[in-house]
């Protein structure tokens, strides 16, 4: 006869009060656990605090600054077409916006489908190392500031399977003139309901965008540029673009962060990327994620604890914005890293596997019941369908078991080489 949930509950208290009693070698790994829980317990505690406070409003005003639109492009000519008539379609002023295309080792028409439109600039590059949107960046800005730079306020970075809602510029215009110096829109799934991959990633965004750079911006910490659909004024760029990881975006967030400035989030500013939606790719791209991650780890981890902004001294603000940064770059590791260390807890503590057994599937119910709420409430405030989005909702914790999968061989099995993932075209919004 199974026992009842108050006896279970009586025993797990019981051997919880003997948790002193336990051998040094199980304390240690119950502490370590703790240790690892604490990124976790305050990226929870920044998403709570965020999302009650009142949202921030940016009144739109009569100053419309000028966007260099910088996309990024290889053997994109299924994609392109739909950014680019989603740009020509804005409500923004069209004098106001210009397109520089990077068409980076093209072989296809790319180049040439850019050309057809009057307001886009194209530069071919066809040297230099194919690493990655990093690499284009850091060619491509200085061309373009050297160039235009009398001509533009503020450059926006897309990808080519990207399309742009008809408010985008109006709104980050908004936000801009407010003060803001980096700023990341609001970037959901394009074609959302393709395959459960496609779902799972949908659902991934719609989380990040609400728990993470939504709340951040109600608290003004910062948010992390996610790779496409971000703006930076030209004061920010004017010593060009210097990234060296396989995910640049990240980088150039903490890079700036460590400089003092902060990237804001405009969840008003809606773009729209397509999404993988098959298996081999989704852990291609998610590996390359991990790998950067660990690459930026490495290289500036010691930076949070030094002062590199010489024009003055750090805030408390400052400190509060590092800490926080920091928490969300280490999310991934202490992830897989917590449970290593419960597997290894329950290995030592194998004599008590029915305790183990009861409280590991007590605990995994309610955390998945527990998550299926918020991934809802966030799918329904980015106008997600719930219901044709409830498979993968359901199963959504797999695919985070395969991040975390990813996170752990990137640890020793880094991605080093960039993939290009095979796009098609969105609707134009």
């Amino acid at each position: 006869m199974r026992p009842s949930w108050i006896v279970l509950f009586f025993v797990l208290l019981s051997e919880l009060v003997n948790i002193p009693k336990l051998p040094l070698r199980m304390q240690i790994c119950g502490a370590l656990q703790i240790l690892l829980t604490l990124p976790m317990i305050w990226l929870g505690a920044v998403a709570v605090l965020g999302l009650t406070r009142r949202r921030k409003s940016f009144p739109l005003v009569r100053k419309q600054n000028r966007f260099a639109i910088v996309v990024c492009a290889r053997n994109e000519e299924k994609a392109l077409p739909s950014l680019l008539e989603s740009i020509r379609r804005a409500d923004y002023p069209s004098g106001a916006l210009h397109v520089f295309l990077l068409a980076d080792h093209c072989t296809d028409r790319t180049a040439a489908i850019g050309r057809r439109y009057p307001f886009v600039t194209v530069y071919e590059r066809q040297s230099g190392p194919t690493t990655g949107k990093g690499a284009v960046l850091n060619w491509g800005i200085p061309r373009i500031y050297r160039e235009y730079g009398n001509t533009f306020d503020a450059a926006a970075v897309f990808d080519a399977d990207n399309v742009i809602r008809r408010d985008f510029f109006t709104q980050i215009n908004a936000q801009l003139n407010a003060g803001d110096e980096i700023i990341q829109g609001n970037r959901l799934g394009g074609k959302p309901y393709t395959s459960l991959i496609t779902r799972w990633y949908t659902l991934y965004w719609s989380c990040y965008s609400t728990f993470f750079s939504y709340a951040r911006e109600k608290l003004g910490l910062s948010a992390f540029l996610t790779g496409t659909g971000f703006v930076v004024t030209k004061s920010v760029l004017e010593n060009g673009w210097h990234t060296k990881s396989i995910t640049e975006d990240v980088e150039f967030t903490i890079q700036n962060c460590l400089q003092g400035r902060r990237t804001a989030f405009c969840v008003s500013a809606v773009c729209y990327d397509e999404q993988p939606w098959q298996v081999g790719v989704m852990f291609s791209q998610l590996s390359r994620w991990c790998t950067g991650s660990y690459q930026i780890l490495r290289r500036y981890l010691a930076e949070f604890f030094r002062n590199r902004t010489e024009k003055r001294k750090l805030t408390g603000r400052d400190v509060l914005i590092r800490i926080d940064v920091l928490m969300l770059l280490v999310m991934g590791p202490v992830s897989w890293m917590g449970f290593v260390l419960t597997l290894v807890n329950g290995f030592f503590m194998w004599k008590y596997w029915q305790v183990i057994f009861w409280l590991s599937l007590i605990i995994s119910g309610l955390g998945l019941l527990a998550a299926f709420v918020p991934i809802a409430g966030a799918a329904k405030f980015n106008r997600i369908e719930i219901r044709t989005m409830l498979p993968a909702i359901i199963t959504f914790p797999v695919f985070m078991f395969f991040y975390m999968i990813c996170s752990i061989r990137a640890c020793f099995f880094p991605a080093l080489g960039w993939k290009k993932i095979e796009h098609k075209a969105l609707d134009v919004q």
